[in-house]
């Protein structure tokens, strides 16, 4: 037992001190790994021989660049004797003819300050510092001309301290400062009251420890975009009053705090478009020209009228047209008379005034929008697919649509509404639009598809690319539309011998037949258009137009002035923004009164045919205006309704709607603004009114003009319960004269065409070629030469019409020509420099 208990000591023993050898090995590896770190042993390698370089002398490879660069130069040296006493002489050339045209701008009468500017405006080849001494000799009226010439924007100096900026604070209070000086009219001190409280002090943003706080930078960028607006309005205002503020503003410097305001707020396009309203508006006082140019505006229109967005360049058109003096073919436009086209200076007068009037909650670049494209609405002319594929669960034939359609030969006899047969029953049977085929050849593979037709409830209209001739989809139970798709897949490519119906063709038309002239769907050519046109149609989904009076109508009729009136509006007195006015005074008359008076502010209707297209509301307002036109003492005011030769009227509600009619308790919880309630069905107030415009239209006798109304075929879809109604019925939208269409749009879609092939558009182009003939021989002879001159001679017509003299045209033309024959010279000195 001992022997054993000897034995295990022994053992136990010997495992401790192996465990401590173990443990006093690892601390000792440890240490000698720390100290290794610490000793950095690239110092033992300082005696080791390092690459040796070799250093070439500075002045021998000078001196043999500058060999190389004297041969250089003797080679060229027999071609800069000959070119370089050019160089400069072409060069004091060039400047001295831009000071000679800069000092006929200036001095010359307005013929050759015309033609002076047009030469200026396509100066590019100049210095940046030629520009610059060009620029400080400018003076305030050619600094305008230039701007509204699209020229360099080098021609204007920056705004003083332009790259210094103001703390939104110090903007804030300086706007206030505006408010506080138009504080006794009712409106100010309103927003004065609204913005900054009943203290009149700059409010810091409420909250406390426990509710969130709005941060000081975002309250006083929202106190600051209410002052810009309640100045937009404050100066907006019709009449004499409106005048006031805006000379009020100017002389206290209203003009250069605005300049801070668009330093602050360059990048931000709400607080752009509150700027550019409320500079549009100071503009339309007149002789505030000097205060724009000298505060360094002229610039910075200059530059807005490069804006990407279009609303940024209308209203830097507006302004500078309004401040240009030496147009003789201007105008000067109110507030909210948006000028869409032309845009810049003209050769002569327009040859007729296109007027657009937007609906309630519309806008003039939200109202006449192109159609949005949808997928399932996919285009049966696509140019990157080879097949077409027709999937309908409608069963009515749709052979008949093409047979008896695409013939433009084929002369069938209208039925009693004015349409053919063939034509009318295709339409209510089929809402949309279709061809033959759809097959072209490789290089047309990178273009992108074609926008199509919205497809409804009760018919499906899809798109496919298909390369199998598999089976049919089992939803196409006919063998008339089987025979049918397979003769689209057989044809040959669309050409001139197809005809494509227009996408919305109407569903049932009743026009006027005691006028005696051909109506618009007599023939089934007139419902459709031929291939070779319409494979020239642009139905890209990327460029789709936010404004197609503004896009389509100048090329299609360059001579015409396309204007856009805007209004505010809203559904109930709880959303309500503005004024007091504008809150519980918009009525239909007033509203119209003060339209009536700036369009004729702006010239509209003197000496030349108006049209007049009004979308929902917005027809209310034309007949209003028309009836108050007729009404007036002032020869300037009557010539709006005798001039008229088109109305045409998108979804009016002539006698109300009846979504606007609501209940007792559901009218006390919404509150529904001025606007709705004057919209109620069979009000007493829009019978009255149809009347007088009857009557008042009656009264022109010959001159009356054509009415054309488009009303709503599908119900509209409301709100985000998918509440499907008709705003507008059609026992209102029925006015009792004129031409009358069912379309097979919603009221929301009726204002926008998908493209201009379209009924609608089509429509409204041949109701201005109508105008045009019955404007008599001037504005017929203006609307060909605007379409086949071109561009320019068009240029060169800018001065006609003006009175010069013999001698003063002479020199000015000679120097034209010289200063043509020069730049033409520069660019061949250029090749041998």
């Amino acid at each position: 037992m001992q022997i054993e208990y000897r034995k295990c000591t022994k053992l136990f023993s010997g495992c401790g001190v192996a465990s401590l050898l173990g443990v006093l090995s690892y601390e000792a590896y440890r240490t000698y790994a720390a100290l290794s770190s610490l000793v950095d042993t690239r110092v033992l390698d300082i005696d080791r021989k390092r690459p040796d370089y070799i250093y070439i002398k500075h002045h021998i490879y000078r001196q043999s660049l500058r060999e190389r660069a004297l041969d250089a130069e003797n080679q060229h040296r027999l071609l800069n004797i000959i070119v370089q006493p050019f160089e400069k002489w072409w060069k004091a050339l060039k400047h001295s003819v831009a000071w000679r045209l800069l000092r006929i701008a200036q001095r010359g009468d307005q013929a050759e300050r015309l033609k002076a500017i047009h030469q200026l405006a396509q100066i590019d080849h100049l210095k940046d510092w030629d520009f610059q001494h060009l620029a400080q000799l400018c003076d305030y009226r050619t600094a305008i001309s230039l701007a509204r010439s699209n020229c360099d924007t080098r021609w204007f100096l920056p705004p003083r301290q332009y790259g210094v900026e103001k703390e939104m604070r110090e903007v804030l209070v300086e706007m206030k400062s505006l408010l506080e000086l138009l504080a006794p009219h009712k409106c100010a001190a309103y927003a004065l009251e609204q913005t900054f409280g009943s203290s009149g002090h700059i409010r810091e943003p409420d909250g406390d420890e426990v509710t969130y706080q709005m941060s000081p930078s975002r309250f006083e960028y929202d106190q600051l975009k209410q002052s810009l607006s309640a100045l937009v309005h404050l100066t907006g205002l019709v009449g004499p009053e409106g005048k006031q503020h805006c000379r009020r503003i100017v002389d206290a410097g209203g003009l250069l705090m605005l300049l801070e305001a668009e330093k602050l707020f360059r990048e931000d396009i709400d607080m752009k478009l509150l700027i550019s309203r409320l500079v549009g508006n100071l503009s339309a006082c007149e002789g505030l020209g000097y205060e724009f140019y000298a505060s360094g505006w002229i610039g910075i229109l200059a530059r807005w009228k490069r804006d990407v967005d279009m609303r940024m360049q209308v209203t830097a058109d507006l302004t500078l047209e309004n401040l240009d003096q030496d147009d003789p073919n201007g105008f000067r436009y109110a507030p909210k008379v948006y000028p869409l086209h032309p845009r810049g200076r003209q050769q002569a007068k327009p040859a007729v005034d296109v007027v657009f009037i937007h609906g309630l909650l519309g806008g003039v670049f939200v109202t006449w929008r192109q159609k949005d494209l949808k997928p399932q609405a996919a285009s049966l002319l696509g140019k990157k697919h080879k097949d077409v594929h027709l999937v309908s669960t409608s069963s009515p034939s749709f052979t008949s649509l093409t047979n008896d359609i695409a013939p433009t030969d084929v002369d069938i006899p209208p039925n009693r509404t004015g349409q053919r047969p063939e034509v009318a029953s295709a339409a209510r049977s089929y809402k949309s639009w279709s061809a033959r085929k759809s097959s072209f050849e490789e290089e047309d593979h990178a273009r992108t598809a074609e926008e199509g037709i919205t497809a409804y409830k009760d018919e499906l209209l899809t798109f496919q690319e298909s390369t199998n001739s598999g089976p049919r989809d089992a939803s196409i139970s006919d063998t008339e539309t089987k025979e049918l798709i397979e003769a689209l897949q057989q044809e040959e490519p669309l050409g001139a011998d197809w005809t494509v119906v227009y996408p919305d063709v109407p569903l049932a038309a009743d026009e006027d037949a005691h006028t005696g002239k051909p109506t618009a769907t007599a023939d089934g050519a007139t419902c459709s258009v031929s291939g070779d046109a319409w494979l020239q149609e642009s139905l890209d989904s990327t460029q789709r137009s936010f404004c197609w009076p503004m896009e389509w109508l100048p090329k299609d009729f360059p001579s015409i002035r396309v204007l856009g009136l805007d209004y505010e509006s809203s559904l109930s007195q709880w959303s309500a923004t503005g004024c007091p006015c504008e809150k519980y005074d918009g009525k239909l008359q007033k509203r119209a009164a003060e339209f009536l008076e700036k369009l004729a502010t702006s010239d509209v209707g003197q000496d030349r045919p108006i049209i007049w297209v009004g979308h929902s509301m917005g027809g209310l307002l034309i007949k209003s205006i028309m009836v108050q036109a007729l009404e007036s003492p002032n020869p300037k005011v009557r010539r709006l309704a005798e001039n008229s030769r088109v109305v045409m009227f998108l979804g009016t509600p002539h006698r109300g709607s009846g979504v606007a009619k609501l209940k007792q308790h559901t009218s006390a919880l919404v509150w529904p603004s001025v606007e709705v309630q004057e919209l109620e069905e069979n009000s007493t107030h829009l019978l009255h009114l149809n009347k007088s415009f009857l009557r008042s239209v009656d009264s022109l006798g010959v001159r009356r003009p054509k009415i054309i109304t488009l009303c709503e075929g599908k119900p509209t879809v409301l709100t985000s319960f998918k509440l499907a109604i008709h705003v507008v019925p059609e026992s209102s939208a029925r006015i009792d004269a004129g031409d009358f269409y069912l379309t097979s749009e919603d009221h929301l879609n009726l204002s926008k065409p998908i493209c201009r092939q379209s009924f609608l558009y089509q429509r409204l182009v041949g109701a201005i070629q109508e105008a045009i003939r019955s404007g008599g021989p001037d504005s017929v002879k203006l609307a060909n030469v605007a379409q086949v001159m071109p561009k320019a001679a068009q240029q060169q017509l800018i001065f006609h019409g003006t009175k010069k003299s013999a001698g003063s045209t002479a020199a000015s033309s000679a120097l034209s020509g010289l200063y043509t024959q020069l730049k033409q010279f520069e660019q061949l000195m250029n090749v041998f420099i």
